[in-house]
């Protein structure tokens, strides 16, 4: 296997258990007794935290779920006041969800705890070590997003960076 490969390899393992550490938080956010919600519930508040707010058909997209196990989802939310559904003005058949006052304690309570996390992660960095570990994970961030996404992507033949860079040169 070559140092290329190796390095993927530790990537995998390092990125799996940070997200072994978030899915932890998102665990114990929602066994929180003063929100008392399942992780769906708690992934549902976050997209609506995100994007203010969302119609039922994107909101079960975004959670890889049924439309009609959203509606559930919704109305247990609903009972509790994390969630309130509007009609649209222009197209009555819409249903848009939104969080309400409680909900968006739940989103800021979710949200300091993932600042909990990558404030550890960073305090273990000195200045220098932050400002280069975040440009390598903004680079990283944009190259799942494109892979998921279906671009192609660079490097998949499995070159390094530096045999990209000296084959991009010799073709110019």
């Amino acid at each position: 296997m070559n140092s290329f490969e190796q390095r993927a390899r530790e990537l995998a393992e390092h990125v799996h258990s940070i997200v072994v550490q978030q899915r932890a938080i998102e665990a114990s956010a929602a066994t929180n007794p003063n929100l008392d919600i399942s992780r769906q519930e708690l992934l549902a508040i976050e997209m609506l935290g995100e994007s203010g707010h969302s119609i039922m058909r994107a909101l079960a997209d975004q959670l890889s779920l049924a439309v009609n196990t959203v509606t559930t989802l919704v109305d247990n939310l609903e009972k509790r006041d994390f969630v309130r559904r509007l009609r649209d003005e222009q197209d009555r058949r819409l249903v848009w969800v939104q969080l309400t006052v409680e909900g968006q304690k739940a989103f800021a309570a979710l949200q300091e705890e993932r600042h909990r996390l990558c404030r550890a992660l960073l305090g273990s960095l000195n200045e220098d070590e932050q400002e280069i570990y975040l440009v390598i994970t903004r680079k990283i961030a944009r190259q799942a997003r494109s892979f998921v996404a279906g671009k192609p992507t660079p490097k998949e033949d499995g070159a390094s960076p530096r045999a990209e860079r000296t084959r991009t040169k010799s073709t110019s």
